[in-house]
């Protein structure tokens, strides 16, 4: 075969393809895609032909007359790559609420029932010694590059409880719980207008002056399945 290839289809243009060709994206002038393209025999017009393509433009700069295996070998960056480290984790996957329903030393409604509150557990990894505070109904605010999350409530924060460095440590503080009966609707999910999330978990790493302020901030909201 020779290093032109042609081929013709009924409805279809020819298309000609040197084999030694380079492709370059973008192109130094002109458009590198038609206007239109072709299935099923038939013609069709597209005003974002490059909407079409599967991944990133610049990709067509790995095709030629050879296969390339996958995945492509890019060039190395300019500038050098730091490595971030995390030296705690909170497994958002593990967030949950634990129930409880104390008949003799919970509170009580009007009818007399025992009422249903609310805690929070979670799983966390930590490489340093870390404290984890508790927030609801918080709003987000930076001072001196670090967030401090403020509640409309006092009683709305947990007390800060200390762990050790060490892997898929358990969360867990029966003492702080929240009563959802005194919660509107609109509290159960994030408020953009007024910047409130329902609950901010922040696990602070309490080790050292050169890590001061590393931390992990995890913003959670609730969905409402039944009556609670």
């Amino acid at each position: 075969m020779g290093s032109m290839l042609s081929r013709r289809i009924a409805g279809v243009e020819d298309i000609d393809i040197q084999a030694n060709s380079a492709y370059r994206y973008p192109p130094k002038s002109g458009n590198y895609f038609a206007s239109h393209f072709f299935m099923g025999g038939e013609k069709f017009d597209t005003p974002h032909p490059e909407g079409y393509l599967f991944g990133e433009n610049t990709d067509l700069n790995f095709l030629g007359n050879r296969p390339v295996q996958f995945p492509y070998v890019t060039p190395a960056p300019h500038e050098p790559v730091k490595t971030l480290r995390s030296l705690v984790n909170i497994r958002k996957d593990s967030l949950r609420l634990v129930r409880y329903k104390d008949d003799s030393d919970g509170p009580e409604e009007e009818n007399g029932k025992p009422r249903v509150l609310y805690s929070v557990e979670f799983t966390f990894d930590a490489d340093a010694p870390v404290a984890i505070s508790i927030y609801c109904q918080a709003s987000e605010e930076f001072s001196n590059g670090m967030a401090v999350y403020n509640p409309r409530n006092p009683a709305l924060v947990s007390e800060t409880v200390y762990y050790k460095r060490g892997v898929s440590q358990q969360f867990s503080l029966p003492s702080f719980k929240m009563d959802f009966s005194k919660w509107k609707e609109e509290e159960l999910n994030f408020d953009l207008e007024k910047g409130i999330f329902p609950v901010v978990i922040r696990a602070v790493v309490d080790e050292g002056d050169e890590i001061t302020g590393h931390a992990h901030v995890l913003l959670a909201a609730f969905e409402k399945v039944s009556e609670i």
